[in-house]
C-alpha cells in the first residue's frame, strides 16, 4: 500500500544531483555533465528558470554534424514534460509510459500553471520509480 502513496517529491533527485546547464554553453560542456551525473539528461537553463533539455541521444546525434563547441541551444528541447511535485509517483511512471520517456523535470504547482519562468526542482528518473517499487 505504501508504494502507491509515494509522491514525486519523495523519490525525486533533487540539489547538487541535477544535471544543469548555462543556457549559453557548448555542447561539450553539456555531454561533460550528462556523463557526470548519469540521468542521461541535462536540463537547460537561463536566469535560473528551465529552458529546455538535452538528452544523450539528441547530443550524440548533434554532435555528428556540427562542432563541440556549437551552443546547446541547437540541440536542444524547448518543450520537455513536467510534473508536479506533489503528483503520484505512479502518475509519473504513467506518463514515462504514455511518453515513451525515462525523466520527468519536476516543478511546484504554481509553476506548472506558468508558461515561462519555471523553477526546477528535482528529476524524477524512471529508475527511481523502480527502485521504489512503483508501477
Amino acid at each position: 500500500i505504501g508504494k502507491n502513496l509515494l509522491l514525486v517529491k519523495d523519490i525525486m533527485i533533487k540539489g547538487k544531483k541535477l544535471p544543469t546547464i548555462n543556457f549559453f554553453k557548448s555542447i561539450a560542456d553539456a555531454i561533460r555533465i550528462i556523463n557526470k551525473r548519469k540521468l542521461g539528461l541535462v536540463v537547460i537553463l537561463e536566469k535560473g528558470f528551465v529552458k529546455g533539455i538535452l538528452t544523450d541521444g539528441d547530443a550524440r546525434r548533434g554532435i555528428k554534424f556540427y562542432s563541440k563547441n556549437e551552443k546547446v541551444k541547437k540541440f536542444m528541447t524547448f518543450n520537455p514534460y513536467f510534473i508536479s511535485e506533489n503528483q503520484a509517483a505512479s502518475k509519473a511512471l504513467a506518463i514515462m509510459n504514455e511518453k515513451k520517456i525515462t525523466s520527468l523535470l519536476v516543478v511546484s504547482d504554481n509553476d506548472l500553471k506558468k508558461n515561462n519562468k519555471i523553477k526546477l526542482k528535482g528529476i524524477i528518473h524512471i529508475h527511481s520509480l523502480l527502485k521504489y517499487g512503483v508501477k
